[in-house]
């Protein structure tokens, strides 16, 4: 199912999502139809039930196709996976039946923190049974498109707690869409919340948990990262195959040009490496086990793969690979994004030296 809408449905528009930036009509009420919103949640909610293992190679097949709507799902999959570790059965129940109609996000960036969260200034106020919320928040996944929202706040005694919150609540608005040079399908936004009255249930946990559910939510997106990462790729190796197929240098075919055969086979191993690394991370996740430093090492080796592949298959293809009508360059750009999001390359190395020096 997965492998005939990529084919069908995503590749066709893969480049009129880059220069339209914004999904083209239909094509996300498509999605919803074909029950891709839905296949990592538990069945009893309505889903398909899929383990994150199966649900990462999920996307790296979409993401072969278009990474902008692999990406749309990776911030609704791990949303989900919150609700799953730490909602309360009202919360859950109120909540998880519509995720497989409608995108679920979580909201943890603003000006004054991003990967560090303890800069935060959205504050939640207890008022009897409910908490009141006042915040900003910039550059969410899923932005504008997405109808509930898992933000992260400071409570009245500076602990971070995460709430949830949706678009019909009073005192909740949209702000500015952000135009970013790659991943143009995926709306990345701000969302503004104004005095906005939840009762207690929607807190996602406990008060005091807001670092760890943050923390966990960024290990279940770094998984589902390097599996759009291998996606990426695997776009980016078929057209330097199909390009070094039939292009030749006078009679002889690139392929048989061994600065060609080179680059071909470094562009495979690292997207086989990318592969071996987010599969090993799903696998520990689905067993139990810990899996947030493989899964950084998924994004980081992923992330500057992608870019350094893209550059060697824009370099195959010449004049044509530096050319808009052909997909390489906005596959660069949609992997340079990779190296930000979800914690910068920096942060991921950062956390794969505290856990060798923590071993």
């Amino acid at each position: 199912m997965i492998s005939d809408f990529t084919n069908n449905e995503l590749a066709p528009v893969d480049m009129l999502i880059d220069k339209q930036g914004d999904y083209p009509e239909g094509l996300f009420e498509l999605a919803v139809q074909t029950g891709l919103l839905g296949i990592t949640l538990p069945q009893q909610y309505g889903g398909a039930g899929f383990d994150y293992a199966a649900t990462a190679q999920a996307l790296q097949i979409m993401a072969a196709g278009n990474a902008s709507l692999a990406v749309t799902l990776e911030g609704h999959f791990k949303t989900i996976e919150q609700f799953m570790k730490y909602g309360n059965p009202e919360l859950n129940d109120h909540y998880l039946p519509l995720a497989t109609h409608q995108i679920l996000a979580f909201s943890q960036t603003e000006p004054s923190g991003g990967s560090n969260p303890t800069g935060i200034t959205t504050r939640a106020v207890k008022q009897g049974d409910n908490w009141v919320i006042t915040g900003d928040k910039i550059m969410i996944t899923n932005g504008g498109l997405a109808s509930v929202y898992c933000v992260l706040a400071k409570t009245e005694d500076d602990q971070l707690a995460v709430f949830v919150v949706d678009q019909d609540m009073p005192g909740f608005s949209f702000g500015k869409r952000e135009d970013f040079i790659g991943l143009k399908g995926t709306p990345v936004a701000e969302i503004v919340m104004d005095h906005i009255v939840v009762p207690d249930y929607h807190l996602l946990g406990q008060v005091g948990q807001g670092l760890e559910i943050g923390d966990q939510a960024h290990a279940d997106a770094r998984v589902l990262m390097g599996a759009v990462l291998a996606g990426i790729m695997t776009h980016e190796l078929q057209i330097a195959v199909d390009y070094a197929k039939e292009r030749k240098a006078l009679t002889t075919p690139l392929y048989q040009l061994q600065v060609t055969q080179q680059k071909i086979a470094d562009i495979a191993i690292a997207k086989q490496n990318t592969e071996l690394l987010y599969q090993q991370a799903a696998k520990l996740k689905v067993q139990g086990q810990p899996y947030a430093e493989i899964a950084a090492m998924a994004k980081s080796y992923g992330s500057r793969s992608a870019v350094k592949v893209g550059d060697e298959t824009l370099q195959i293809l010449g004049g044509y690979g530096y050319s808009r009508d052909y997909p390489i360059e906005h596959l660069i750009r949609d992997a340079r994004a990779m190296e930000l999001a979800e914690g910068s390359i920096e942060k991921m190395n950062l956390e794969i030296t505290k856990a060798e020096i923590n071993k």
